[in-house]
């Protein structure tokens, strides 16, 4: 249960381990940005459908311990993020954890509405350079509020004070809470890790396309031919 509560504690301090493209964007995203709405319609894996992540790790005595997380982001950049771990072997087994862009005002907490719900202030826990969050330990009667619901609003205020609202789309939640089968935290340490490789291939490629471009090497497909020269004969079939 080590390796889980890690994975918790990074979830928090990171954003629910969502690979951000730098601390200014999350700033843009809650300080800069004005006040509005941020919609759930792009994911971080970009499916509404899919947005549900479940990670579970085998306990002791034979039962599971899961985590399940949704971030959202806008045109790529980090704008939000809900996590919920069901533990039983700790002794407040449901604790869910909502994040939000730095640039928040703290002393308003973050306001957490199912639907048109009764909000909730949750006072923030935890800052890093990345993302504020809030925790609340939660009673099957909020699960069961989250499953009827269609979304959850994250409700911060930015640095002009005004309302930042975030919408985590609850669609899907009832069927991958019900889910006993979540993925393996050996299969999301693979999946990192792979991503990981392909990012620094893709950067690998594009610096080399810079030099190239500098250095004036040769097209791809080699150089074109001279204006006016005739091209070359066609192999005989």
């Amino acid at each position: 249960m080590k390796v889980l509560n890690a994975i918790l504690a990074g979830a928090v301090a990171t954003g629910l381990a969502f690979s951000m493209a730098g601390t200014g964007y999350a700033q843009e995203a809650a300080g800069a940005a004005g006040a509005g709405v941020v919609d759930t319609a792009e994911t971080a894996d970009g499916s509404t459908e899919n947005n549900w992540l479940k990670v579970c790790s085998e306990l002791d005595d034979g039962g599971q311990a899961c985590i399940m997380r949704q971030v959202v982001t806008n045109t790529g950049v980090f704008t939000g993020s809900f996590l919920l771990r069901d533990d039983p072997s700790q002794e407040s087994r449901l604790l869910a954890v909502a994040s939000v862009p730095i640039g928040v005002l703290l002393p308003f907490g973050l306001t957490w509405q199912i639907d048109s719900g009764k909000p909730v202030r949750v006072p923030y826990m935890l800052c890093d350079p990345q993302a504020c969050s809030a925790q609340l330990v939660v009673n099957e009667s909020y699960i069961q509020s989250l499953k009827r619901g269609s979304q959850l609003k994250l409700i911060a205020k930015n640095r002009q004070n005004e309302d930042i609202t975030i919408n985590i789309d609850l669609a899907g939640f009832t069927a991958t809470y019900d889910n006993p089968e979540g993925i393996s935290i050996e299969e999301l340490n693979q999946a990192n890790s792979t991503e990981n490789v392909l990012e620094q291939v893709l950067q690998e490629r594009a610096n080399q396309l810079r030099e190239d471009m500098e250095t004036g090497g040769e097209a791809a497909a080699g150089e074109a031919p001279a204006e006016g020269a005739a091209p070359e004969a066609a192999p005989a079939q």
